[in-house]
């Protein structure tokens, strides 16, 4: 097997519960091709990650990322600590969808819009279109 990137003597956590192993990972393109013993796996790449841990990404449920995620896209203060999806939407109150009688509330009350006030004319959208990522779910049943 071919492969992009094979992180070799991981410690590696399945996010199951069960106890961990030594593995190997290889990735083909943009997903996962091999998780065991990559012995046999020629890769473009090769990090020994010996003594470090590998695991799942992690899915966090109660974020207040909305807005930054629609003016900094790339989400890299949640990628860096290990998140890979997101739930926004909490606490009743969320950019999208936006409701036309509430949007002068969500302009003016959310204080990460202050970015956005200085850089377009508001919040118009009523889709998830904006949003960068499949990877994140907005609770939109707080909202309805």
């Amino acid at each position: 097997m071919q492969a992009g990137v094979l992180i070799r003597g991981a410690q590696m956590f399945d996010g199951t519960g069960a106890p961990s192993c030594l593995a190997d990972v290889a990735i083909r393109g943009d997903s996962i091709g091999h998780i065991g013993d990559g012995a046999a796996i020629q890769a473009d790449q090769v990090i020994d990650a010996s003594g470090q841990i590998v695991a799942p990404g992690f899915i966090d449920i109660h974020t207040h990322s909305d807005m930054s995620l629609l003016l900094y896209g790339r989400g890299q203060s949640k990628v860096s600590q290990g998140v890979t999806t997101e739930v926004t939407g909490n606490c009743g109150f969320s950019p999208f969808p936006i409701n036309p009688q509430h949007r002068s509330c969500i302009w003016t009350c959310w204080p990460a819009s202050a970015t956005m006030r200085r850089t377009s004319a508001g919040p118009t959208w009523r889709a998830t279109a904006p949003w960068p990522s499949a990877r994140v779910s907005p609770s939109m049943w707080h909202h309805w």
